[in-house]
């Protein structure tokens, strides 16, 4: 498997798991609608995160530029579903659903910043 497709799951496992463990203690507080907007705004995020990774090997694969302009508009009605979904629901939270909608995000986030920095150090104390 190549890096690329390795970062992919990497990234897709990491949101996951951040949002079941935000999901949980919002549980665990009783509070089920913020757990409900957490579930469904993440699982928007990671099928998004999975297309925009699609359109970029297709954009390296092939030329040109027709439909980058509606992949973006597409992208960002995917994203709008969860959103209006909270809205029109009063049993599913909105902070959370946008919380939710950033999951991939922090995961990239959290990668690239927290477990990278563990890895240089460790690679850095051992004897060469």
């Amino acid at each position: 498997m190549s890096d690329y497709a390795t970062l992919k799951k990497t990234l897709i496992k990491k949101a996951l798991l951040l949002s079941l463990a935000a999901a949980c203690i919002f549980l665990a507080l009783n509070l089920k609608s913020a757990a409900k907007g957490i579930v469904l705004g993440t699982i928007f995020s990671v099928v998004e995160f999975k297309l925009m990774t699609l359109r970029l090997e297709r954009r390296f694969t092939r030329q040109g530029r027709a439909g980058a302009y509606f992949g973006l508009v597409g992208r960002f009605f995917l994203l709008s579903i969860p959103l209006v979904i909270a809205i029109k629901f009063p049993s599913i939270n909105f902070a959370a659903t946008v919380g939710g909608i950033f999951a991939v995000k922090g995961a990239i986030f959290y990668h690239v910043l927290i477990s990278n920095r563990h890895l240089s150090v460790k690679t850095e104390d051992s004897p060469s």
